[in-house]
């Protein structure tokens, strides 16, 4: 095989048939001839007479057959590539650092790459020992600027891929941060290695902790960094500057002195540097001191564990730069760019995205100042003056006192409001966007007498406007109506209701349009979706109206499905159909339609488009859950439509890699409790999926959890029938508990076991219930379940959550009640169990049902204690 030829063919070829033909030929040889294979791309990659392209494709291929994301594909490929005899892989990383000397940087590239695919098999292996010593020698003085560019990219790559908790790797800490240093410093004639070399510094990070947590090798290195956002080069003071920012990120315990001796100086200018780069970056710094700051203080205020110590100092670099720093913010909130691009991050962005930082760091600090630039810039006649005060008041909503913002939300709102005929569209977006601000966190500040009708009539006006205005009220309205209509399905009326009729015609009629620009259709059928899920009793008619539209609409989508061709317009249908499904589910949770009619039509159209759904289609979920909120509505009558559903439902169930999965088997979870005892008939069907799923070390923990939740719901709906199922799911449930934490735990496994433990408690709790009427053959299982509790009861954080605790008191009442001849007695007499219902009627925190419903676990306990 001439593999120039091919890769020539595969890369360059004008016909298409040509390209595939070698592509397939690439595919076959790197299949059946792996290590020729590799020598033939080696020898490409180092030939110096062939095409550019040629040799960057050489390169990129044998990286291709050396790395993977998904975890088994790379351990093969790792295997298969110690398994090569030494000479052979020698050959390819003596060419690969060859081929770092190029002159032209694209093969330079390409050979940086596979050089860090190489090192991440090797290195953490104790192999390649050399290969820092080259690269360290590549960056040195009196080596050409290709040759270093090259070999600290090299060193780039292979931080930034490896682990940097292997031994190995780190053990080559020293070589890197050599190499990284002598390309960064300012003795550095070519700013382009300076910048590599500063790139490769933020890769490096986490493998040079040791250095850096030496004081001698700290002060060099920020030095380095600090002389760099001083550089004549926009994009090294930009990298340096986002170094800091990394910095800072990692080692902020280490930052008092640097920041006192030149950060502060040195961000403030850069911030305000033209460039949109370096500001942009500079701007990042201190965005990310805010970060760090608002995490120590949560950590401090809310520790996981009550043995946890949090021993990292907030020394709220933020709080004492505020009158520097913030003025150059808001200053900066005026650079806007008259056509930017929403998803193109500008200065503008960068500097309001800080301004919520600050606000959520340092509190009410930043008010006065704010205020000021709004006061003196709102009424200007430049817009980007009366965008960037609107920004700023937007932007400092989170975190001050929500007194102090509610008195001047109320000032602030009459001119604000005016502002959304303004002629600049930027200007009325970034107003509405303000308004919802306003509305999900400082709901008091809106008076609804005075204030509640003028900002209707502005969002009514807005859902005709531009679509990202259009999404922007609608924003405000889903605020608006959660805050103030929470109540409305407990309730006659609620402050919304007056406005109903004009907001549903008004959304209705801006649902219409056939594109989603910005998000604006989707956004228009959530807020409808919200109208009608805290829709109080007087708009019920109302709510009751837009279904039909929303039902007519969605069978209209039928006929269009049938007729689409390209994939855009598959996926426009698909979001359009996963929008009115939400609307409708919403609206059948509210109304409760209960007659045959209005449910066969519903089942007819929700079982067609299942019928109907595209491959790999996302609306599948969707449909589920309409699904649930139709039994929910019809109860024991939704059984007639079971024969017909089931066969979907089981297929979701058995593709536990399905993102469906979880739904349906919250489905069967909504089935057992609408349907009661008539799900029985297909109980056999659930639990052995259901026991499949949970011994399958693949599946999803969520879909686990899941499960054990609904052994619950099934044994509830099906009482005493659960029996033959109930020693194997009593063995699962006692094998579920006994998963414990470590001390080194992440914190994804932490929070596994907290929704592990609590799906647990929910199938206890469904058991008993279900059981009650065969106490004899509960209660053998009854010690488990109260060693589980008290597991649970010595986990602080969850004996802090109202629905644990009331799932606790609520279980050891109903096992009390049901045994009343002595046989618990002996679990009621234990310290923890009236330790935690005398702190369930104590807290402030918890409802007053709670508190009520321990009263009653209580009396069930003296009842016991008295037996």
């Amino acid at each position: 095989m001439d593999i120039a030829a091919v890769l020539e063919a595969a890369l360059l070829s004008p016909d298409p048939k040509a390209r595939q033909d070698a592509e397939a030929q690439l595919e076959l040889a790197a299949k059946e001839h792996f290590v020729p294979y590799l020598g033939m791309l080696t020898n490409a990659l180092g030939n110096e007479i062939v095409k550019t392209e040629v040799r960057i494709l050489a390169g990129i291929g044998i990286k291709n057959q050396l790395v993977a994301k998904d975890a088994k594909t790379k351990l093969a490929q790792t295997e298969r590539w110690v398994a090569i005899e030494s000479p052979a892989k020698n050959q390819i990383k003596q060419t690969a650092l060859q081929s770092l000397l190029s002159p032209d940087d694209r093969v330079a590239n390409a050979a940086a790459q596979l050089v860090a695919a190489i090192a991440d098999i090797e290195l953490p292996r104790n192999e390649w020992p050399d290969l820092m010593v080259v690269l360290v020698d590549n960056t040195r003085e009196n080596q050409p600027v290709n040759v270093k560019r090259a070999s600290l990219l090299a060193i780039g790559y292979i931080c930034e891929t490896a682990d940097p908790t292997n031994s190995g790797v780190v053990a080559q800490a020293n070589g890197i941060l050599t190499a990284i240093v002598q390309g960064a410093r300012s003795a550095e004639p070519s700013i382009v290695v300076r910048q590599t070399a500063i790139n490769a510094l933020v890769n490096s990070l986490e493998f040079i902790r040791d250095n850096f947590e030496r004081e001698g090798e700290r002060n060099y290195i920020m030095q380095v960094v600090c002389e760099a956002t001083q550089a004549p080069d926009e994009k090294l003071q930009a990298s340096a500057f986002g170094a800091l920012a990394r910095i800072m990120s990692m080692y902020y315990s280490y930052m008092r002195l640097y920041m006192e001796k030149a950060l502060y100086g040195l961000t403030v200018e850069g911030m305000k540097n033209p460039s949109n780069n370096v500001s942009c970056m500079a701007v990042e710094f201190w965005s990310t001191v805010c970060e760090e700051e608002i995490e120590i203080t949560l950590q401090q205020s809310d520790v996981y564990d009550e043995e946890e110590v949090v021993d990292r100092e907030n020394f709220e670099f933020a709080k004492f730069a505020i009158n520097e720093v913030l003025p150059t913010l808001l200053d900066l909130l005026t650079r806007q760019e008259e056509d930017a691009d929403d998803d193109e991050w500008n200065v503008a962005m960068a500097a309001a995205a800080c301004l919520q930082l600050f606000a959520e760091n340092t509190g009410s600090a930043v008010v006065n100042l704010t205020l000021q630039f709004v006061e003196l810039n709102i009424q200007q006649p430049d817009w980007r003056r009366r965008e960037a005060a609107v920004m700023a008041f937007g932007s400092i909503l989170d975190g001050p006192d929500h007194g102090t913002l509610a008195h001047v939300i109320g000032q602030a709102l009459p001119p604000m409001l005016s502002l959304m005929n303004d002629p600049v569209l930027q200007v009325k977006d970034t107003v509405a966007w303000c308004l919802g601000r306003i509305a999900d966190l400082v709901i008091e500040g809106i008076n609804t007498e005075t204030h509640l009708p003028e900002i209707m009539k502005a969002l009514i006006i807005g859902f005709q406007d531009h679509p990202k205005v259009l999404t922007n009220c609608c924003w405000t309205l889903i605020n608006l109506t959660e805050q103030l209509g929470q109540e409305g399905p407990y309730s006659q009326t609620t402050p919304i209701s007056p406005y109903y009729d004009a907001l549903l015609q008004g959304l209705v009629q801006a649902s219409t349009r056939t594109d989603n620009e910005n998000s604006s259709r989707t956004s228009t059928y959530e807020a409808l979706g919200v109208l009608a899920s805290c829709s109080a009793a007087d708009t019920l008619p109302l709510v009751t109206n837009v279904s039909a539209v929303i039902v007519q609409r969605l069978e209209s989508t039928l006929i269009m499905q049938a007729q689409l061709v390209g994939m855009d317009d598959r996926s426009n249908l698909e979001e359009l159909q996963i929008s009115l499904l939400s609307v409708l589910t919403n609206i059948i949770r509210r109304v409760s339609p209960n007659d045959r009619n209005t449910s066969d039509r519903l089942m007819t159209l929700l079982l067609s488009l299942l019928q109907q759904k595209l491959p790999n289609s996302l609306i599948e979920e969707d449909i589920f859950i309409a699904i649930g909120s139709v039994a929910g509505a019809v109860q024991e009558n939704f059984n007639v439509y079971l024969e017909a559903f089931i066969p979907y439902l089981m297929k979701a169930l058995e593709d536990p890699d399905s993102p469906t999965c979880n739904t349906a088997v919250g489905l069967v979870a909504d089935l057992a409790v609408a349907l009661g005892a008539q799900i029985e008939s297909y109980c056999d069907l659930f639990m052995n999926v259901f026991l499949s799923n949970l011994q399958n070390a693949s599946v999803r923990r969520d879909v686990k959890v899941s499960i054990l939740s609904c052994f619950g719901d099934i044994s509830a709906a099906i009482g005493p029938n659960f029996e033959k199922y109930l020693a194997i799911v009593m063995q699962v449930l006692v094998q579920a508990s006994s998963l414990r934490k470590e001390a080194d735990s992440p914190y994804d496994i932490v929070d596994y076991i907290h929704q592990l433990r609590e799906a647990i408690l929910d199938a206890y709790a469904g058991i008993v219930q279900g059981m009650r009427e065969k106490p004899d053959v509960l209660l053998p299982y009854i010690q488990s379940i109260f060693g589980f509790l008290s597991l649970i009861h010595t986990n602080q954080s969850m004996i802090r959550s109202e629905s644990v605790v009331r799932s606790i008191v609520g279980l050891v009442g109903d096992i009390a009640d049901i045994y009343k001849q002595g046989e618990v007695k002996v679990y009621y007499q234990d310290e923890w169990l009236t330790d935690l219902i005398r702190k369930a009627r104590a807290d402030r925190s918890f409802s007053a049902s709670l508190k009520e419903t321990a009263k009653w676990a209580r009396e069930q306990q003296k009842m016991q204690l008295a037996l």
